[in-house]
C-alpha cells in the first residue's frame, strides 16, 4: 500500500501558512473544551499562499457592518501586539472611531459571506471581576495563548463555515440575532448578531468604553495575516478578502 502525502507550494516565499485538516467529531479547539467545530469536507493539506493572491473563497466579502471599511490604524489589524494578553491581534477591529461607518452598541452586525452557522454563543455569561482576574493570573503565568483564554477574551461569537476551511468569526456581540443556531444557514448580508464589548476588560473595569466588532477569517488553525510581520502586506490581504 502506499501513502501519498501532498504538500502544495503555490510561492517560495510566503507569509502565511494554511494548516486544513479535516476534524473528527472528538476533536477539541480554542472553546473551552467544546467539540471542535470545523469547517467540513476539507482533506489534509498544507499549503502555503502568496500576499497577492487569495483562493476565491476568501474573496468578494462584504464588511460585518453596513458601510464599513477598514481601519487605518494598523494597531486594529491582525499581527498587532495586545498588551493586556501578551499576545497577538487576529482579527480586525471596528470602531466608531476609526471607521467608515457609525458603529455603537447594538449595531447591526451581518454574514461577510453565506455559509452555515457552526456557532452561535446564546447561553454566554458576561466577564465578572472575578473571571476577568483569573484570566489575568493565567495570563501572568504564561498561558495568554491557551485556546480556551484566547477565546474567553472574545466574548460572545457567531461563526460561519464557509467551506474550503474557511470560517468567519464575530466576537465581543452584545446579542445574536433571533432564529440563530449552529446548523442554519445564511446568506450574504444576513443579520446575525449586534456589537458590544463582552470578554473585553473594559466590559468590567469600564463599562462602555470597548464597544466593538472583533472580526476573524480562519483558514483551518490559522487565521488570515498569520507569519506576517509587515502591516502593510496584512491590510493588502484583508483588501483583496473584501475586494468584490
Amino acid at each position: 500500500m502506499v501513502i501519498l502525502v501532498l504538500v502544495i507550494t503555490i510561492a517560495a516565499a510566503t507569509p502565511f501558512s494554511i494548516l486544513l485538516t479535516r476534524g473528527g467529531p472528538g476533536s477539541t479547539s480554542g472553546n473551552g473544551g467544546m467539540p471542535r467545530l470545523r469547517p467540513t469536507g476539507v482533506e489534509t493539506a498544507e499549503t502555503q499562499l502568496p500576499d497577492t493572491a487569495l483562493p476565491p473563497v476568501i474573496t468578494g466579502l462584504i464588511y460585518p457592518v453596513e458601510k464599513g471599511c477598514l481601519p487605518e490604524d494598523d494597531y486594529l489589524l491582525p499581527g498587532a501586539p495586545r498588551e493586556y494578553r501578551r499576545g497577538l491581534h487576529e482579527g480586525v477591529d471596528f470602531y466608531d472611531s476609526d471607521n467608515c461607518a457609525s458603529i455603537g452598541l447594538d449595531t447591526e452586525v451581518v454574514a461577510t459571506r453565506a455559509g452555515v452557522v457552526i456557532r452561535a454563543d446564546r447561553s454566554y455569561q458576561d466577564l465578572t471581576a472575578e473571571t476577568l482576574a483569573a484570566l489575568t493570573r493565567r495570563v501572568e503565568q504564561g498561558e495568554s495563548n491557551a485556546p480556551e483564554v484566547l477565546d474567553a477574551f472574545r466574548g460572545r461569537q457567531v461563526w460561519i463555515d464557509h467551506g474550503e476551511g474557511v470560517v468567519t468569526r464575530y466576537a465581543h456581540l452584545n446579542g445574536i440575532a433571533r432564529g440563530l443556531g449552529p446548523g442554519v444557514r445564511v446568506e450574504q448580508g444576513k443579520v446575525i448578531g449586534y456589537v458590544g464589548e463582552s470578554g473585553t476588560p473594559g466590559s468590567v473595569n469600564e463599562p462602555g468604553s470597548e464597544v466593538h466588532l472583533h472580526f476573524e477569517i480562519r483558514i483551518g488553525d490559522t487565521f488570515l495575516g498569520q507569519g506576517q510581520d509587515d502591516p502593510a502586506k496584512v491590510r493588502r490581504l484583508y483588501e483583496q478578502a473584501f475586494s468584490p
